[in-house]
C-alpha cells in the first residue's frame, strides 16, 4: 500500500513542520519493533521511544507499530517510507 502525499498538482497535502503519525505494521517481533523505531529515528532524529504505541492482532500474530514524531518534509517522509518498504520485517505501512 502507497500512501499518496500529493494533490493532483503535485502539491503537499500535508503543511510542514508538524506531528505526523506513522505506521507500519509486520509480525509479533521485538526485532520488527526496533526496526522501524530505528528506521524513523534515521531520518526523525528526535524521535523516542515514548512516541511508539503498539497494537497486537487478535490472534497477536501481527504487531501495528505507531510512531508519532515531528514530520519536517515531504522528502523526509518519503524517505522513511521508502526504506520501510524496503525492509522484509515490513509487511505495510500507513
Amino acid at each position: 500500500m502507497t500512501v499518496d502525499l500529493h494533490t493532483p498538482d503535485n502539491q503537499s497535502l500535508i503543511d510542514f513542520p508538524c506531528d505526523y503519525k506513522l505506521k507500519a505494521m509486520g509480525h509479533a517481533t521485538d526485532s520488527f519493533i526496533d526496526t522501524v523505531f530505528e528506521i524513523t529515528k534515521k531520518h526523525a532524529p528526535d524521535v523516542t521511544r515514548d512516541n511508539i504505541h503498539l497494537k497486537d492482532s487478535k490472534a497477536q500474530r501481527f504487531l501495528s507499530v505507531n510512531i508519532t514524531f515531528n514530520a519536517t518534509s515531504l522528502e523526509q517522509l518519503h524517505a522513511i517510507y521508502g526504506e520501510l518498504k524496503k525492509h522484509p520485517e515490513v509487511l505495510m505501512t500507513l
